[in-house]
């Protein structure tokens, strides 16, 4: 295979070509189809298209012509068919795909990879991961040809790249183009997310293949597809793909750390920037019990600007950064605190994320808030508008919790107001509202009269003797 540089300046030489009308008979356009070539022929024994059988009535749109009777009666159930793509990660067998290709399958020989030398391999799950849409499959053979994995991290934007899976069950295609983009998220509700960009076409049926560079070492696994802009497509980088394969081929699950926080961006709220000081970082919001972040010195309401000198600039940022540390490893949070008015380090020991518990029963949803109706006596009260009720707080009571005199306490919140939506909670101590301290019920009052339609105060909160804080909207 040429060289990385010979194959760009093929590139540019064959675009040349293109311009001049000199195409015919151009050696270096012959270079780069060579150079697409080349991976394909590497990288296509790799690669396997996956059959995947699903049960009965799984994904199964509606039968209407069991509904209105069709001649002979209802049509008896069938199961389902689909096709993804996958590639082989270990010449024992190992073959990577997306978690969704293989969603609701048959577990009795639910999928079966079809290679391109025309075998049919039935596969057992070894393991999924639903949070990174990877899965694990295995084969009980021994002489596959695996990929080699390439660096993601250091995959450029403008690098050639091409794409290799079964689009719309056209098995083995081909396709070309370019990394558009690194890093992108916000596509999914999961945080696990740091999506390549490609305009490599990307259809039904690639999910689970790899993304290739020019010397046919995967950078990326093919998994989203942009329905609105078939130009654009995603990958999964490889660095995640390899550190999620090696959990589940070891022990079927992938382990994760966290440190027990709720956190938000606050470059996404600009009135907690006035209040704290600050334009950048991460917010915690909230420090769950009997956490690793509970037993260490990390307070609601600190603002992380780094981690373990690294800087943070969002929630994500702080997400990733603790995603790649180890159970056990010490997690180094530089926090900006604004009671002390200064910065400090806040280690804390990550320890692996629990599972999430599961829900026996819907919880009873709560009837919804009914403002008060406009000129009537409640609307007038800014506090019963917004469905909180406070207590002015006696010095002397104030004094006993450690706090500065002044304040209310909460008593009672609306289920389903502003109030309840923003986060508070009963026996919370309000201090202040934005700049301005919070003497008592009536200066709290003030403050939330005066606000416009859509506008917020942020509201300083003590909480079981530590601050955070809620943000109560209009």
């Amino acid at each position: 295979m040429i060289a990385n540089v010979t194959k760009v300046t093929a590139f540019f030489l064959a675009v040349l070509g293109l311009v001049i009308g000199e195409v015919s008979g151009n050696p270096a356009a012959r270079a780069l189809g060579d150079a697409f070539a080349d991976v394909y022929a590497k990288v296509a024994p790799s690669v396997v298209v996956l059959e995947v059988t699903k049960p009965p009535g799984e994904g199964e749109d509606f039968n209407w012509e069991s509904f209105f009777g069709a001649p002979g009666g209802p049509r008896r159930p069938r199961a389902q068919e689909s096709e993804g793509s996958g590639f082989v990660i270990g010449a024992d067998g190992y073959i990577l795909t997306n978690a969704h290709v293989i969603a609701g399958a048959d577990p009795e020989n639910g999928v079966v990879a079809r290679r391109q030398d025309g075998r049919r391999l039935p596969l057992k799950v070894v393991g999924v991961d639903e949070k990174t849409d990877l899965a694990v499959l295995k084969a009980d053979v021994t002489d596959l040809p695996a990929v080699e994995w390439g660096n993601s991290d250091k995959v450029r934007v403008g690098e050639f790249v091409c794409g290799i899976g079964a689009p719309f069950e056209l098995d083995y295609t081909l396709t070309a183009g370019v990394i558009s983009a690194k890093g992108r998220s916000n596509l999914t509700s999961t945080v696990y997310e740091d999506y390549l960009q490609t305009d490599a076409a990307i259809n039904p049926g690639n999910s689970g293949g790899p993304l290739v560079d020019l010397d046919g070492k995967v950078v990326g696994v093919n998994t989203l597809i942009n329905r609105l802009n078939s130009s654009l497509g995603f990958a999964i980088p490889a660095k995640l793909a390899q550190t999620v394969s090696k959990q589940l081929i070891a022990g079927g699950r992938v382990v994760r750390p966290w440190l027990g926080i709720r956190i938000e961006t606050l470059a996404d709220q600009p009135a907690l920037q006035k209040v704290l000081g600050l334009d950048n970082g991460v917010v915690v919001r909230e420090i769950f019990a009997n956490t690793p972040a509970a037993r260490s010195e990390l307070q609601p309401a600190d603002v992380v600007v780094d981690v373990d000198g690294d800087p943070v600039a969002s929630a994500r940022d702080l997400q990733r950064a603790v995603l790649n540390k180890g159970i056990g490893a010490t997690v180094n949070l530089k926090v900006w605190r604004r009671q002390d008015g200064d910065y400090r380090t806040v280690p804390v020991e990550a320890e692996e994320l629990p599972p999430a518990p599961e829900t026996k029963q819907a919880a009873a949803r709560p009837r919804p808030f009914r403002p008060p109706a406009p000129g009537s006596e409640a609307a007038a009260d800014p506090l019963t508008a917004f469905g909180l009720q406070v207590q002015d707080l006696p010095d002397e009571v104030a004094a006993e919790m450690s706090l500065p005199a002044g304040g209310v306490i909460v008593t009672h919140l609306e289920p389903g107001s502003p109030a309840a939506l923003a986060g508070l909670k009963r026996r919370d101590v309000i201090t202040a509202a934005g700049e301005d301290a919070v003497g008592n019920s009536e200066g709290l009052a003030e403050v939330l009269g005066k606000l416009a339609e859509g506008d917020g105060a942020v509201l300083l909160v003590e909480r079981q003797g530590k601050e955070t804080y809620a943000i109560l909207k209009k």
